[in-house]
């Protein structure tokens, strides 16, 4: 336990990706600023994420003089980026592209790629993880253990050993909520993962929803990835002299997780408010609403200031106010030259829809931070918007050294543009910007639901199947900039996510079991009605 005179140590294990990993951020810098707290926060993870949480480490201490450094522990092994990577893992993927295959069958392929992603490690490199984990909290004796729903050696290692945790997580509500709807609504009242059916499901497409998610379940359940994984580890630890026994090192991942949560008593504390989701009838008690959870950024005038300068000026030098669109496809979105030139053609349809309107001067395009170009791309951007990227309203870049939050502040971005990443719509709806969702894969689908559901935005590909189609993306138009600022507004409330969650975090260490009532979260399942009020 904390005391006056001993920091409260907190434990952080996560992934390195970075999807996962700015929630961590965030609360590192959280617990670190909290005025009233002496926080020592460990942070382990792979090498990749290292650079990130010094900086993270060194602004805490700018803005609060005498906050302790993170102290950052490498986890030996190979990371989950690096493991979902591999030839075999990608080709499975590319696999799935395919359309001829039979729906069902690609289903059930879709399903598996899936789990492999999610559970990318072999039994040699998930036990070494487990060991270097094992070592770490062994070293630092935490207070409390914040963990990555997504990082199962983690979550088996605590679970194996008992441990007091609390689960931190960029994931939503209704990630972890579906279980606790009453009436079976989880399997056909909302659209099952990686679909793109509308909330709610038309009644034709119920009896499809209903069985691709029965069907996701079953394969889930006889995954034999994971039933390799498990006989690994069941033989090493059994076989190994001094170690656990075998009984009590079950394997969990975050679907096991989520379903043993309250038997753990385990909180969640998600990215998400309730205001911010799809409607749900429950909320179940160890889901904790904290709000987006961004870590902080430094002013891109401190960062780049070309780019603060592009943004601000007018186009073409002229006195009215520049507008901005920013279009930002994250890190794992890979353009072939189809797409770039989908891109350029949407691009090319908003700008002459602009000059149409006799407001040519007055827009910009911001695009590409993030997103990886292949051989041909610049030629086909010449083709289109070559005239456009001369005089300044088109500009594009191979990668933002700014973070988004900077570039979504500077003031002239009225709309975002991006793949439905959950970072990438956090970001957007915490700073107050309409948005135009361009989702891939999964969970992605979700958020472009959100952005429609929620006023805030416009799905951008529905029809098209692929990342975007010029006509289709490039058309949209978006007057969701009132409920965007009422939205942004909401997510400051506390001091914001990474501020709720701080304090959450150390609420399990000062109060124990069940002690989260103080800070709002109320000790039963909340129960909403159709307008989203809670009642108890």
């Amino acid at each position: 336990m904390g005391s006056a005179t001993s920091p409260k140590r907190v434990l952080l294990l996560t992934n390195s990706e970075h999807g996962q990993a700015n929630v961590f951020l965030a609360t590192s810098y959280g617990l670190l600023t909290l005025e009233d707290e002496d926080v020592e926060v460990h942070f382990a993870s792979f090498p990749p994420i290292k650079s990130l949480v010094s900086t993270t480490s060194n602004h805490a201490q700018a803005d609060k003089p005498g906050a302790r450094p993170i102290v950052f522990h490498a986890i030996e092994g190979i990371d989950m980026v690096s493991a979902w990577s591999r030839p075999e893992i990608v080709a499975e993927q590319n696999a799935l592209k395919d359309q001829s295959i039979f729906w069902l069958i690609n289903a059930i392929r879709r399903t598996l790629v899936l789990l492999k992603v999610t559970l990318p490690w072999t039994g040699p490199e998930f036990v070494q993880i487990m060991h270097s984990i094992t070592a770490i909290i062994q070293d630092t004796q935490p207070n409390m253990i914040a963990v990555d729903p997504a990082f199962s050696p983690a979550l088996t290692v605590l679970r194996q050993t008992k441990a007091k945790f609390i689960v931190l997580t960029p994931n939503t509500i209704k990630d972890f909520a579906m279980p606790a709807q009453p009436n079976a609504e989880a399997l056909w009242k909302y659209p099952c993962l990686g679909t793109t059916y509308p909330y709610p499901i038309p009644l034709l497409s119920i009896p499809h929803n209903t069985l691709l998610i029965l069907l996701s379940l079953l394969v889930s359940l006889f995954d034999p990835h994971r039933r390799a994984l498990t006989t690994y580890l069941a033989h090493h630890y059994h076989s190994t002299p001094g170690s656990v026994n075998a009984t009590t090192t079950k394997l969990t991942t975050l679907s096991d997780l989520a379903l043993h949560a309250a038997k753990l008593n385990t909180k969640f504390l998600v990215a998400n408010l309730p205001e911010m989701e799809l409607p749900l009838r429950i909320i179940p008690r160890h889901v904790v609403p904290c709000g987006p959870m961004l870590r902080p950024a430094r002013p891109l005038g401190e960062v780049d200031a070309d780019l603060q300068r592009w943004l601000l000026a007018s186009p073409g030098g002229g006195s009215s106010k520049t507008v901005v669109v920013y279009i930002n496809l994250g890190t794992h979105v890979v353009f072939d030259g189809g797409m770039v030139g989908e891109m350029a053609g949407a691009v090319r349809v908003l700008l002459d829809a602009a000059a149409r309107a006799a407001a040519y001067d007055d827009a910009k395009d911001g695009g590409g931070g993030g997103a990886h170009h292949k051989g041909g791309s610049a030629v086909i951007v010449e083709r289109v918007l070559g005239e456009e990227v001369r005089k300044g309203v088109v500009k594009v870049v191979e990668w933002l050294e700014a973070e988004p939050t900077a570039v979504l502040a500077a003031g002239t971005v009225v709309c975002a543009v991006h793949h439905g990443g959950a970072n990438s719509f956090l970001e957007s709806v915490s700073a107050g910007v309409p948005q135009v969702v361009l989702p891939l894969w999964m969970d992605t689908y979700d958020f472009a639901r959100r952005a429609e559901l929620l006023g805030i935005g416009r799905w951008g590909n529905l029809i098209a199947d692929r990342l975007c189609e010029a006509n289709e993306f490039g058309s949209r138009r978006l007057t969701y900039a009132q409920k965007a600022r009422e939205l942004a507004e909401l997510c400051k409330r506390s001091g914001g996510g990474r501020v709720i969650a701080a304090r959450h975090v150390l609420a399990e260490i000062d109060d124990g079991n069940d002690q989260l009532s103080t800070i709002g979260q109320k000790e039963s399942d909340l129960l909403l009605d159709s307008n989203g009020n809670g009642h108890c």
